[in-house]
């Protein structure tokens, strides 16, 4: 507790602990504090001052601005005060005699300061807010590395766990030098390909525009370029849970995180709607066939749909939904190695007089049967 005997009113207000005691009143700096006060009563003025002081900063952004933001916005502005008129504040701006002291005791002076610092805060983050992508909101006062692709081919970025991101042209990532024990955390602007190391102990977190990609090990494509009104998550291989930003952030129970994510599997797509915030989830554009230990030919001769619609399914490892028993007695004759899948569905549908579409991430086929 020493360290705070020489504090001043504008010492409390920049210490961090101090900030959490009135932002968060955790029991423990609570017990903290009502003991320090109840010891160093002489302070008391100081202090009860600076807690009212960052109370109606917080009442105003408790939601949107973290602890980092709110102490880079207080210093800046203090500097900006300190700054005017070489610290002193003119009696025509504060409506009173001059003072020589940033924070003087006269409460006249007391309630302008707190009004110019809510408003100049208030401002401050107005200016950043419009100015700040998501990226760099993020980055913001953390000590990472930053990879910029800036040619015209793409760049491959090994990390220190293995993992490997292919950044395309203009993209950007941000990570440690070297991962904690517990996770695994980059920030990424525009779109990367990514090959993720296995590792059941550190989950690796992707932080792109407003949503956050968890994985254990995985490949998958993120598209968030900066201020896009949609960015989009494309699993090639593997499962991935993709969670809005505010959601991840915010919610600490992991179950009723889970109840707010969307879990991916190869050859789905999830696509988040800046403006709705919604998330939608879909199959890829381009699905890919998924290597296994069966491989299949796709050369059908009279076989039956149900049966050649299961193997699609296996091959591409999406849930294609049918009625089995219904398609069982419609042979189908094609050779379909070369096409993409949904060209494949397309000839089956047309051989069967079926129709599909998708939706929440399957493939739906619709059919009245086949004449015999």
């Amino acid at each position: 507790m020493n360290q705070y005997q020489e504090y001043s009113l504008e010492d409390f207000v920049l210490d961090a602990q101090f900030q959490n005691w009135v932002r968060y009143k955790r029991d423990n700096d609570v017990t903290f504090w009502e003991t320090y006060l109840q010891n160093h009563s002489g302070q008391s003025q100081d202090i009860m001052r600076a807690k009212t002081l960052l109370e109606s900063v917080y009442i105003h952004y408790e939601s949107h601005i973290d602890d980092r933001e709110i102490d880079f916005e207080i210093q800046e502005l203090l500097t900006k005060v300190r700054n005017n008129n070489d610290g002193i504040l003119s009696a025509e701006a504060a409506g009173i005699a001059p003072v020589h002291s940033f924070f003087a005791r006269n409460s006249i002076f007391w309630a302008a300061a707190t009004i110019v610092l809510m408003l100049g805060l208030g401002w401050l983050y107005q200016q950043n807010a419009r100015s700040l992508t998501d990226y760099e909101r993020m980055t913001r006062g953390k000590s990472l590395h930053e990879e910029e692709n800036d040619s015209n081919a793409n760049k491959l970025i090994t990390l220190t766990d293995g993992s490997r991101v292919t950044l395309t042209p203009h993209a950007k990532i941000s990570f440690p030098e070297k991962f904690p024990a517990e996770k695994r955390e980059v920030y990424l602007s525009g779109e990367a390909l990514f090959h993720v190391s296995k590792d059941a102990k550190r989950p690796f977190l992707v932080y792109a525009n407003q949503l956050v990609t968890k994985v254990l090990g995985t490949t998958f494509t993120i598209v968030a370029q900066d201020a896009a009104k949609k960015t989009s998550v494309d699993v090639k291989v593997g499962k991935v849970s993709v969670f809005r930003e505010n959601d991840f952030v915010d919610t600490k129970d992991q179950k009723a995180l889970q109840s707010k994510g969307m879990v991916l599997t190869a050859n789905q797509k999830v696509v988040y709607e800046r403006e709705s915030t919604n998330m939608i989830k879909t199959i890829s554009d381009s699905p890919q066939l998924i290597p296994g230990e069966n491989t299949v030919s796709f050369n059908f001769v009279n076989t039956p749909a149900s049966e050649v619609l299961t193997d699609l399914e296996d091959a591409y490892q999406v849930d294609i939904i049918f009625d089995k028993d219904l398609l069982r007695g419609c042979p189908i004759t094609a050779s379909l190695t070369n096409q993409s899948l949904y060209k494949k569905l397309d000839i089956i549908c047309e051989a069967i007089e079926a129709r599909y579409e998708m939706l929440d991430g399957q493939i739906v086929v619709y059919s009245k049967g086949c004449k015999n």
